[in-house]
């Protein structure tokens, strides 16, 4: 494997004329990542950790380097509903990027709404971690997909893997396009200290009803933030088993992304508390894209991960771009 020690690694000032040649095929996309900008926009004061900033500019310079034409913002939890940051950012891309955005489903209005989707906002998403009771969960897909098929968004999940059971027979009925982020939170043995977790991710709670719902064409998960699922830094390599799992299965529906800034969250405060700002991951992001690529196995899978099932989950009909 060809691993590229330092052009894309998570440095917030990388310049786009370090731009890696061939590390990603032309019109790719990055399906999530995020901007974070405490001296423009104050982070929210319920917060429950305090990232340091990275700006539209450092996330332009970023995307730029590893190769990526389109991006895709996520509001980050910091920001809670607040999603002037995201705004801000979609106006500096121009009309390249995606938004996603964070609301409040029993209040937000149409026209805040309709004012999102002209700033280019797809997406709405529904944020609960590693926690959050099945119950919880179903009630908050169900508003947030009320208020995605206002305007024919997606609705991206963020939420424990055995959740996905509970969903199994939901998302077949929300009438909305589905992404589950980070590998749906398929969690290995590094993370859960057993190694069969690594072997055969079937044993996972909620793992089959996923690739059930992707080979159904009814969801779509990133390959994106190991770090989130695996303790074996720097390459998380055994995530292995999972993201060929998901492609050999449902080929058509996995994503990249690359979660940068690569946020720690509320694990990384410090005894001083979430209000001290923390470090962000230190990820070499083009590593992970060539391990992607050489566990995706073939240029047509690599080109599916990277530009065909993108342009189809954020509805991007341009061919030439």
């Amino acid at each position: 494997m060809l691993v590229r020690l330092t052009l894309c690694l998570c440095v917030l000032y990388l310049p786009s004329t370090l731009a890696v040649k061939g590390l990603v095929p032309e019109h790719s996309w990055d399906s999530q990542m995020h901007v974070i900008d405490p001296e423009r926009f104050p982070l929210s004061p319920n917060r429950s950790y305090t990232p340091k900033s990275a700006t539209r500019e450092q996330a332009a310079a970023f995307e730029a380097g590893c190769g990526i034409a389109h991006t895709v913002i996520v509001l980050p939890s910091v920001y809670g509903t607040d999603n002037s940051v995201l705004l801000d950012a979609l106006d500096y891309f121009n009309g390249t990027a995606r938004g996603i955005c964070v609301v409040n489903p029993d209040s937000v209005s149409n026209d805040t709404l309709a004012k999102y989707h002209a700033a280019g906002v797809r997406g709405v998403r529904v944020n609960f971690g590693a926690n959050g009771t099945d119950a919880d969960i179903v009630e908050a897909v169900k508003k947030n997909a009320a208020v995605a098929r206002r305007h024919d968004w997606a609705l991206e999940l963020w939420i424990p893997l055995r959740a996905f059971k509970a969903l199994h027979s939901i998302i077949p009925d929300l009438g909305v396009r589905v992404m589950a982020d980070h590998f749906a939170h398929a969690e290995v043995g590094s993370r859960t200290n057993n190694t069969l977790d690594t072997i055969d991710p079937y044993r996972l709670e909620g793992f089959r009803e996923v690739i059930d719902l992707m080979a159904r064409k009814l969801l779509f998960v990133t390959l994106s933030a190991p770090y989130q699922d695996s303790n074996d830094a720097p390459l998380y390599q055994d995530m292995r088993v999972v993201a060929q799992t998901l492609m050999i299965k449902a080929p058509e529906m996995v994503v990249y992304a690359s979660d940068w800034p690569h946020t720690v969250g509320q694990s990384g405060n410090s005894a001083a508390g979430r209000l001290v700002p923390q470090d962000f991951l230190k990820v070499n992001d083009s590593a992970l894209i060539d391990l992607y690529k050489e566990w995706a196995g073939s240029p047509a899978q690599i080109h599916r991960l990277f530009v065909d099932n993108p342009r189809r989950l954020w509805q991007w009909s341009d061919p030439d771009s």
